[in-house]
């Protein structure tokens, strides 16, 4: 099983490269870069002289009302790791139909290492991408034509896990003790909130190190390690959850877009959006499809540890803010603002409205 990682080390080399294929490429998409003549709807613009899309993606209904569902053409999702529930609601609108039923022709892609989804969208080789928050803000700040659409995981769910027996009972315990991590926002926030100075930072290791050495602390996901390690057998382990504990406000899994296709395709922006939204109530009832399809793309991942994953989203809503699945909240943009602010990863005359859109989510 792959180990998710997170992108947040890659914010500056992602703004550099990005700010180049901004001046090469004109930030187009495959979407945009259609030359399909557009007709008027009663929403917005739709793409015409495409094949509709095809019905087999899923088991939505082309027609929900009696009324010819708008054919919107082709549009890609591109994440920000290998597939897995973490994207679950963007592989269940592709799964379920849901895209389809709304006119798009939705293809998810996996990421991967090395996968940067910010210049890639930037660059046209995607419509839209998953990524943090943090990134994203952070990415606008320096003028790259993005915008957040939509939410995924509504809290983060990143933690460090550590052995009980070293007697660490808070983020102000790691003083002195060794962290292996991947340098990142959410990893400088904690140290300048907990005045951490004094601890050993070593590169993200593996699970099988953390086993053997009962004194390190590992960065890990909290959806998706505990199954790990218990299925290796320790017993013995803690968890400081990055988003609960510390208060880190950096969303997880959020879907963004080139702010030139939310301007020009808004109808195919706003489809995309509710067929995800509705993808992670769906999957979280009845994750069959998804996982099927998840699994499909990614044969390595491990179907027990989706269905660990799964548990874990039912028993605890907060993690994507049921029932309102993937709508963003402006209070955390505003406040996870201020902790880059405290970071020195934004300024503070920054806006952070200028890194979402909200007009898209809507049921």
């Amino acid at each position: 099983m792959k180990r998710r990682l997170i992108a947040g080390v890659a914010i500056f080399a992602t703004c550099g490269m990005v700010l180049a294929a901004c001046g090469s490429s004109g930030g187009g998409s495959a979407s945009q870069s259609s030359s399909a003549p557009e007709t008027s709807s009663s929403q917005g613009s739709t793409s015409s002289g495409e094949q509709p899309p095809a019905s087999s993606n899923g088991s939505g209904s082309s027609e929900s009302s009696g009324t010819a569902v708008p054919n919107l053409g082709h549009a890609t999702i591109l994440t920000n790791w290998f597939a897995e529930s973490s994207q679950g609601g963007y592989w269940a609108a592709q799964a379920e139909g849901l895209a389809a039923a709304r006119g798009v022709d939705l293809e998810v892609k996996q990421g991967g290492p090395g996968i940067q989804t910010i210049p890639q969208v930037v660059a046209g080789q995607a419509d839209f991408g998953v990524g943090n928050a943090d990134e994203i803000m952070v990415a606008v700040s320096n003028g790259l034509p993005i915008v957040a659409v939509a939410t995924g995981e509504a809290q983060n769910i990143q933690c460090l896990a550590y052995h009980k027996s070293t007697g660490i009972k808070s983020f102000a315990d790691l003083n002195g003790k060794t962290v292996s991590r991947v340098p990142s926002p959410y990893w400088d926030f904690i140290k300048w909130k907990y005045k951490l100075d004094k601890v050993n930072e070593i590169n993200i290791g593996s699970l099988a190190n953390f086993q053997k050495d009962p004194n390190l602390v590992l960065q890990c996901f909290i959806t998706q390690e505990p199954y790990e390690i218990d299925k290796m057998g320790m017993k013995d382990v803690g968890y400081l959850e990055v988003g609960k504990d510390a208060g880190y406000k950096s969303d997880l899994t959020m879907l963004f877009t080139t702010k030139k296709l939310a301007q020009e395709k808004p109808d195919l922006v706003r489809a995309v959006v509710q067929a995800s939204n509705e993808g992670w109530a769906k999957m979280l009832a009845d994750p069959t499809k998804t996982k099927d399809l998840i699994m499909k793309v990614n044969p390595d991942g491990d179907p027990a540890a989706f269905d660990y994953s799964i548990k874990v989203g039912k028993g605890r809503p907060e993690l994507r803010v049921a029932p309102n699945y993937g709508i963003m909240s402006p209070e955390r943009f505003k406040e996870l603002k201020q902790q880059l602010v405290d970071i020195g990863l934004l300024k503070p005359d920054f806006d952070e409205t200028k890194a979402y859109d909200m007009s898209f989510g809507q049921k």
